[in-house]
């Protein structure tokens, strides 16, 4: 059940009409919290603010949405500035899904034109430019954001059923595919037979064969691939690798070609990979670089390479003088997602996958992450009630690999929320000590005190996040690394500017932006905050 639904944006933006209309799609009842205060107290909102003062309509608002919180099945149609208060928000996301009616300064200035005497808030010249920009924020932490410059209020409404009917999905069967729209567009298919219908989705040229390059941990993902080609017709090769470091060098390198040349594929071929992130950076790397490159496709099987590596086209190995140093962005053809691909994890891996997956709700999606805060256990323990998430994860890695495809432009940066720290961290602990999720957990944590010094964070939203970050079982060894080396390492992201390092900071729940300047001071202050030794 998705309980409540509660429309956020800014004045002009359509609320009040809307919610009659979404109400009427949905079996509910709208309700309009500016109209409820006001047929409460017998007066507009524009004299209760004048004569009783703006803090006596916020009590009287948040008193109103709490009563509504208690209720269902309702469309409440919020008033423009009721998300800027903790409580109210911690009301709205208790009860039900927030969907922002994301409309232009332009729009809801001439929707307004006419209505500055009816809003106390909008009569001094500037003020809706001023709170458009101020509030947005907070509206962009919202599960759902459709645009609302359509004149036609029925479409707006018809698009917010359409995300709200996705939402409401069943978590298990179905099957989700999500284009991620690069210069060569291609589907990443998520459900329980993405990899079993691999063959129907990509396929060789005529006259092409399939070299299916595996960890040999996941030898029965392997044969189901080889299956399915085969079935089809295909002529197909399997080579089983250990996929450790080793397989990032020059002499991995070296025998991934000669799997290649082995399996005699060519560029009417496809290459296979089947593995996690180390998988998908070498071979990926092999398949791009050999006979000047053939067209690769990806079956991830941990949670961590699902829902980051194995989308968006980054391919490298290493280098003595240090990691991924020599690679290409080669977009895949096709990736597939399953969950019986995913039942080898251990619970390192898993928690791993997790602490990844958390990434994206913190920064961009304020309603996965409370999903995945209320199903942990089910997540972490069993793929399958992941598949959801992980379509959640693929569609904003999408998002962010679409806008900046080579990760030239830094419109990528966001996905980097809480890997300033963790990258360091691994470096300090060791390769290998903690799972690269588990050092992102931590980092993600020290965001957080960085955003509560840096950004506008609400502290009670920092708190209740920390709580879930801290109770993770992460390996308590990162409590005993040193310090200073954990700032120096930080030295070495590419973000590092001559003030200070770049870090992706929170404003709210779901809404981040990289903040320049971030001192070793800020850093080891919250490296103490979060329990460093």
């Amino acid at each position: 059940m998705l309980g409540n639904v509660y429309l956020c944006g800014p004045p002009g933006a359509g609320k009040s009409s809307v919610a009659p209309l979404l109400a009427a799609l949905w079996h509910g009842e709208a309700v309009d919290v500016d109209a409820l205060i006001e047929a409460a107290d017998g007066r507009p909102i524009a004299r209760i603010v004048e004569e009783d003062g703006e803090p006596a309509f916020r009590a009287r608002e948040r008193a109103t949405i709490a009563a509504l919180a208690q209720r269902e099945n309702l469309v409440v149609a919020l008033g423009a500035g009721a998300l800027e208060f903790a409580e109210n928000r911690r009301a709205v996301e208790a009860s039900g899904v927030t969907v922002f009616l994301d409309a232009s300064l332009e729009t809801c200035e001439r929707r307004t034109a006419r209505q500055n005497g009816t809003r106390p808030l909008l009569r001094e010249p500037g003020a809706l430019a001023r709170l458009h920009a101020a509030r947005r924020p907070r509206y962009l932490g919202a599960a759902i954001r459709v645009s609302a410059d359509d004149e036609w209020p029925q479409g707006v409404a018809l698009a917010i059923e359409a995300r709200l009917n996705d939402a409401r999905a069943p978590a298990r069967g179905g099957e989700r595919t999500v284009r991620v729209k690069t210069a060569k567009p291609y589907d990443v298919v998520i459900g329980e037979n993405a990899v079993r219908d691999i063959a129907e989705r990509v396929r060789p040229r005529a006259g092409g064969r399939v070299a299916v390059i595996a960890d040999e941990r996941v030898g029965a993902v392997a044969e189901i691939v080889e299956a399915a080609y085969a079935a089809a017709g295909f002529a197909v090769s399997v080579t089983r690798v250990r996929a450790d470091e080793a397989l990032k060098s020059m002499d991995g390198l070296a025998m991934l070609y000669g799997a290649l040349v082995e399996a005699r594929v060519d560029r009417r071929g496809i290459v296979v990979g089947v593995g996690g992130g180390t998988i998908g950076d070498a071979v990926g790397f092999a398949a791009a670089t050999f006979q000047r490159g053939v067209p690769y496709a990806g079956v991830p099987t941990t949670l961590l390479a699902a829902v980051d590596a194995a989308i968006g086209g980054k391919t490298a190995i290493n280098l003595p003088s240090g990691k991924n140093m020599v690679g290409t962005v080669t977009q895949p053809a096709h990736v597939a997602i399953a969950p019986e691909a995913l039942h080898g994890l251990d619970e390192r891996d898993k928690l791993s996958g997790y602490g990844e997956m958390l990434k994206y709700g913190l920064a961009l999606d304020a309603q996965l992450y409370r999903t995945m805060r209320e199903n942990e256990r089910a997540i972490v323990s069993d793929p399958a009630h992941a598949l959801d998430v992980i379509a959640r994860c693929v569609e904003l890695k999408a998002e962010s690999v679409a806008r900046d495809e080579e990760d030239r432009t830094g419109l990528r940066a966001l996905l980097n929320f809480g890997h300033t720290v963790g990258h360091a961290l691994e470096r300090v602990a060791g390769y290998g000590a903690l799972r690269h999720g588990e050092a992102v957990i931590v980092g993600m944590r020290a965001a957080l005190a960085i955003s509560a010094r840096c950004a506008a964070l609400d502290e009670r939203e920092r708190e209740d996040a920390d709580v879930h970050l801290a109770g993770l079982p992460v390996p308590e060894s990162w409590r005993d690394l040193d310090a200073e080396a954990i700032v120096a390492a930080t030295h070495g992201d590419k973000k590092r500017h001559a003030g200070g390092t770049q870090y992706v900071v929170l404003d709210a729940i779901g809404s981040s932006r990289p903040h320049d300047g971030v001192t070793d001071d800020e850093v080891r202050a919250a490296l103490r905050e979060i329990g460093l030794r």
